[in-house]
Order: C-alpha cells, then sequence, then structure tokens
C-alpha cells in the first residue's frame, strides 16, 4: 500500500516536472522571436536615429559628447526582452529545483535533452522571427515610393513647393554646398556614405525661412579608394560631420526621387546645432531609388543570413536531442530488461 502511495507520489512530481519543462520551452522559443522583432524594431530607430534611440543618442552627446550606437542598441533591446527573459529565469530556477531533489529525482539523460530542447527552441524562434522580420522588411520597402513616368517640376518658393507629390522631380534652386553633410549608414556586413545638402528658393534665405529641401550630392574629387578624409582621433563614434575641409567638391542631384521625411535624423540635428531652423516635414530629393531601397535589401539580406544560421543550429541540437533521447531509451529498455 505505501509503496503504492509512493509511486502515484513519484509519477506526480515527475508529471510536474514535464509541466514546467514544456512551460519552459514554450518560454524560449518565445523569446528568440521576440528578441528578432524588437531588434528589428531598434534597428530602424538607430539607422534614422529616431524614437528612443534618438533620444538617448542626443544625452550620450550632451553628457559624454559621444554616441555608443551598439551598446544603445543591445541595452535597449535588452530592456524589452527583459519580462520574457525574466519568465524563463523563473521557469528554469523552478525546474532546477525539481532536478535534484526529493524521490523524483531527474536522470541525468533528460536534463540533457531538456537542455537541448530549450537550445533547438530558442534558436527556431530566432529563425522565425528572423524570417518575418525579414518579409516586414520587404514589405515595408514595397511601400517606397516610385519613381515612373516622367518628372515633375519643382521649383523652390512657388506654391507647387508647399505641399508637392512624391516620386520623380526635377528640382529648380539654390542649392548651398558650403553646408555639405555626411551620413554613415553602418549596417552589420556592409555600411555606405550619403552626403545632402540645402536647396532653398531665392528668397527663402533672406525670409529666414527654415531648411525644409535637401538634395543628395555626390562627392566629385574622389581619384580611388585611397583618398579619404581623415576626421579627429576619438570622433570614430560621430557619424556626421559638416564639411570644412579645402579641396572637397560636391555635385548635387537635382533630378530624382522626391521623398517625404526621409532626412536622417542626425543630418536634422546636425543642421540644427549648426544654427539652422529645420522644418519637421521635410523632403529630399534622392539621386535613384535604388539609394532608399538599399538598406532594406541589406536588411532583409541580414536576417536571411540569421534565420538560416539559426535554423541550422536549431536542426544541429533537434539531432543531438534525438541522439540523446534514443541512448535514453535504450539504456532503460536494458535497465527494465
Amino acid at each position: 500500500m505505501g509503496s503504492s502511495v509512493q509511486t502515484r507520489k513519484v509519477a506526480v512530481e515527475k508529471d510536474a516536472y514535464e509541466r514546467v519543462s514544456s512551460q519552459l520551452n514554450l518560454a524560449v522559443r518565445l523569446l528568440g522571436f521576440w528578441i528578432a522583432l524588437v531588434s528589428l524594431f531598434f534597428l530602424f530607430q538607430a539607422l534614422d536615429y529616431r524614437g528612443l534611440v534618438g533620444r538617448l543618442a542626443e544625452w550620450q552627446f550632451l553628457h559624454f559628447d559621444r554616441y555608443w550606437p551598439t551598446l544603445t542598441f543591445v541595452a535597449l533591446t535588452a530592456l524589452f526582452c527583459l519580462p520574457l527573459i525574466l519568465a524563463v529565469w523563473l521557469l528554469r530556477v523552478r525546474q532546477r529545483r525539481d532536478e535534484g531533489f526529493g524521490p523524483a529525482r531527474i536522470d541525468d539523460g533528460r536534463i540533457i535533452r531538456g537542455r537541448l530542447t530549450r537550445l533547438q527552441g530558442f534558436f527556431a524562434g530566432v529563425a522565425a522571427g528572423s524570417l518575418l522580420a525579414a518579409i516586414i522588411v520587404l514589405v515595408m520597402q514595397l511601400q517606397l515610393p516610385i519613381n515612373e513616368g516622367s518628372a515633375r517640376s519643382l521649383i523652390l518658393g512657388t506654391s507647387d513647393a508647399i505641399a508637392p507629390v512624391e516620386g520623380g522631380a526635377v528640382i529648380t534652386g539654390e542649392v548651398d554646398l558650403s553646408e555639405v553633410a555626411q551620413f554613415n549608414e553602418n549596417l552589420l556586413l556592409v555600411k555606405r556614405t550619403l552626403y545632402f545638402a540645402p536647396v532653398r528658393g531665392p528668397r527663402d534665405r533672406a525670409n529666414g525661412e527654415p531648411l525644409r529641401y535637401f538634395v543628395e550630392v555626390k562627392r566629385t574629387d574622389v581619384k580611388g579608394p585611397y583618398d579619404k578624409i581623415n576626421f579627429p582621433e576619438g570622433e570614430d563614434m560621430v557619424h556626421v560631420w559638416r564639411f570644412r575641409v579645402p579641396g572637397i567638391t560636391f555635385t548635387p542631384y537635382m533630378n530624382g526621387l522626391l521623398t517625404r521625411r526621409t532626412l536622417p535624423g542626425e543630418i536634422e540635428n546636425l543642421y540644427r546645432y549648426a544654427g539652422y531652423e529645420v522644418d519637421a516635414d521635410n523632403y529630399v530629393l534622392f539621386s535613384s531609388r535604388e539609394r532608399l531601397t538599399w538598406r532594406y535589401y541589406v536588411l532583409a539580406a541580414e536576417f536571411g543570413i540569421s534565420a538560416l544560421i539559426s535554423a541550422i543550429l536549431a536542426f544541429v541540437f533537434g539531432r543531438r536531442k534525438r541522439a540523446v533521447t534514443q541512448r535514453v531509451r535504450e539504456e532503460g529498455e536494458l535497465t527494465g530488461a
């Protein structure tokens, strides 16, 4: 009679352990999935220098005279994943307590299998989240304006420039090449450099109008890959500069794709710090649509690579888990024999 009660107690404790293990495995999968999506959200903020990332960057510049983009991105991602991280930790604490105590002590084989299951689930979640992030990025680039048909003529200072339509455009105005700004867009695997300059109507400067229009410009003094600008040491974390270097020449693009509110936040703040007022409802003329879609395709590719690597790791840990499961089953059969 006592032996039967003890057996039922052990079975109940093992059932409780399995329930906690199932909850933990689900939480780990959700954590991996959530990390990928949160990373996408804050990555776009970091690239556009807006939202929480932009505010924290300005706070860092104010108090430390520099900005740590990677640290800011990682810290915000970890903060917004903290509830799930705590849930995983609490479930793991509960599971570990059941692994080594009581009559239903869990054998080493099942413990190892549980760890492999969690690793498999985490990377499967990352793979699913990364794949969804890549799809979201590709869908977002479809929302960008297109450059089809004949380009509209846009003369700054006229009524046509009050609320222009996004798309192909030819801008007529005064480009201030003495106030060109450089924007370094650094992604995980690749990076590029863009240059912008303000363009005004004939009377905008005299009337003190805020900067509302910008055009992409091209450096025309580059002779080869070794012809680069050497910036002051210790400022490698700063991603924008005003050009005051003699000998650098630029050519503006006056015919291209007009887009609304696509000026990087870093560039907006740069001109504000330089003493200019920048209209929040600003427009940028890019040389082509490819200059806009570049980051979307690169981000989609990087999240696709993340999904592939995570899927491979999930497969590897899944194979190891199956091997351990088979070994535990064989050992159980031998013991039973």
